[in-house]
């Protein structure tokens, strides 16, 4: 979390406060799923000391999809389909080898680091692809208005 705040949440900040010509003290609010780690004392008065500026909110459990709709309407929905996408590869796979006259129980699919992250790839741009629909964004705005 430290990590992600000084190398990606404050530069960003930073950066929109400069476009928009706010005072570089401007306060900036970040929302927190309700973690242990995003509600330990040590994060958050390592916040307070470094990042004054940036203020912490916290969404209450079971109300991610009132407080965060993108999580439940965009990124679950993307998280789906990835997941569609790697079960298609070992259905794939185990069919070649099926159709390659391997026995089931020699059937070995790759997990490795190595493979996993030459196929994420495919996975990630598919998920995009299917996501990438301003229809869906509208259906999330509806959802989670009513």
């Amino acid at each position: 979390m430290k990590d992600y705040a000084r190398l990606i949440l404050a530069p960003y900040f930073q950066q929109a406060k400069d476009r928009l010509a706010l005072d570089p003290a401007q306060e900036c609010l970040l929302q927190l799923d309700c973690w242990s780690v995003h509600r330990s004392e040590e994060f958050r008065a390592w916040m307070e000391t470094t990042y004054p500026w940036i203020l912490l909110d916290y969404v209450p459990g079971g109300c991610t999809g009132i407080w965060q709709p993108c999580d439940v309407g965009i990124q679950r929905g993307f998280k789906h389909v990835v997941r569609q996408c790697q079960h298609a590869d070992v259905v794939a796979e185990t069919v070649s080898a099926l159709e390659q006259k391997k026995r089931p129980e020699d059937i070995k699919l790759e997990q490795g680091v190595a493979e996993l992250r030459n196929r994420s790839v495919a996975w990630l741009v598919h998920a995009y692809h299917q996501m990438n629909d301003p229809a869906i964004v509208r259906k999330v705005r509806i959802i989670n208005t009513a």
